[in-house]
C-alpha cells in the first residue's frame, strides 16, 4: 500500500476508532448491569437527560463541556475520553500495521471487545460473556475468511490478507481449546495450592477466545508469557507497596488483554518473547 494511502486510511481508522470507543463506553457501563446496549439512548446518569448529538462527539464533547454534564453540571468520569482515545489509537495502530485488509477488520472487532472487557474487569471485576463471544467469533470468522481467500482467490491473497498470520480454521479452534485448557488448569492448580481462584472464569474464556486469533503455536505462547508475567509482576509490586493484600483478588483480564493486543500488533515482539522462553 502506498504510504500516502496508508496515512489516509490510518486517519480514517483513528476517527472510526474514536466513534467505536464511544460505544465501548456504553458496553462498559451497561453490560455488567444486565442492561440493553441499544436502548434507552445515551443519557446523563445523574439527571437522566437524553444527550443530544453535540454531546456525543468523541473526546471533543467531553472537553468542550468542561468535563461536566451540560444539563446538570455533574462532573463526568475521565473514563469517557480515555476509552475513546485509546480505541482511536488502537484502530490507527491496527490500520497502519495491517493496511486495508481482512485481518484489519477482524482485529477492529476483537480490539473493541477486548477494550470493553478491560474496562468491565477493572470497574466490576467481570468480563461479560458477550465480549468474549465477540472476540471468539471475530477470530473464527477471520480464519474462515482467510481460508476462503486462499482457496478461491490465491493470487489476490497478498492484497486481501496482507502479511497478517491468520490461523487456519482448524488452528483457530485448536487455539481456543489450548487457551481454555491451559488457563483452566491454572485456575484448578491455584485453587488447590492457595485455596482460592487464581483467576476468574471470564479470564479462561477470554484466553480461549484469543486462541482463535493466534492459533496454538508460538504466538499463543508469547501471549501466555506476556500476560502471566505482566500480571505477576504488577501483583508483586502492588503487594510490596501495600496496595494489594495476598488474599485480595486482582483483575487478571487486563493483563491478558494487553498481552493479546501487543501480540496482534507486534507479532515480531511476540515471536522474540516466545523464542526467549523456548516456545519455538
Amino acid at each position: 500500500m502506498p504510504e500516502a494511502v496508508r496515512a489516509v486510511w490510518t486517519i480514517g481508522a483513528l476517527l472510526l476508532g474514536l466513534c467505536v470507543g464511544s460505544f465501548v463506553n456504553v458496553l462498559i457501563f451497561r453490560l455488567p448491569r444486565g442492561r440493553s446496549v441499544v436502548a434507552p439512548r445515551s443519557h446523563c446518569f445523574c439527571c437522566g437527560t437524553e444527550l443530544a448529538a453535540r454531546d456525543l462527539i468523541p473526546v471533543l464533547s467531553y472537553l468542550l463541556a468542561g468535563r461536566r454534564c451540560r444539563y446538570c453540571g455533574v462532573a463526568l468520569s475521565a473514563q469517557y475520553v480515555w476509552v475513546e482515545a485509546l480505541c482511536g489509537l488502537l484502530y490507527a495502530g491496527i490500520a497502519w500495521r495491517w493496511g486495508l485488509t481482512l485481518p484489519t477488520f477482524v482485529y477492529f472487532v476483537a480490539a473493541a471487545a477486548m477494550l470493553a472487557g478491560f474496562g468491565t474487569d477493572v470497574r466490576h471485576k467481570i468480563i461479560p460473556s458477550e465480549l468474549n463471544a465477540a472476540v471468539f467469533f471475530a477470530g473464527l470468522a477471520g480464519s474462515l475468511g482467510g481460508a476462503a481467500v486462499r482457496r478461491l482467490a490465491p493470487l489476490d491473497a497478498p492484497l486481501l490478507l496482507g502479511d497478517a498470520p491468520l490461523p487456519t480454521p482448524g488452528a483457530a479452534l485448536l487455539g481456543a481449546v489450548v487457551g481454555y485448557l491451559v488457563f483452566e488448569t491454572i485456575v484448578r492448580v491455584g485453587r488447590r495450592i492457595f485455596g482460592q481462584e487464581a483467576m476468574g472464569g471470564g479470564d479462561v474464556l477470554l484466553a480461549a477466545a484469543v486462541g482463535t486469533l493466534l492459533g496454538p503455536g508460538r504466538r499463543f505462547g508469547a501471549f501466555f508469557l506476556l500476560g502471566i508475567l505482566g500480571g505477576a509482576l504488577v501483583g508483586v509490586l502492588l503487594m510490596l507497596t501495600g496496595k494489594l493484600s495476598r488474599r485480595e483478588p486482582m483483575p487478571f483480564g487486563p493483563f491478558l488483554i494487553v498481552a493479546a493486543l501487543v501480540t496482534l500488533l507486534w507479532p515480531q515482539l511476540g515471536d522474540a518473547v516466545a523464542r526467549l522462553y523456548g516456545f519455538g
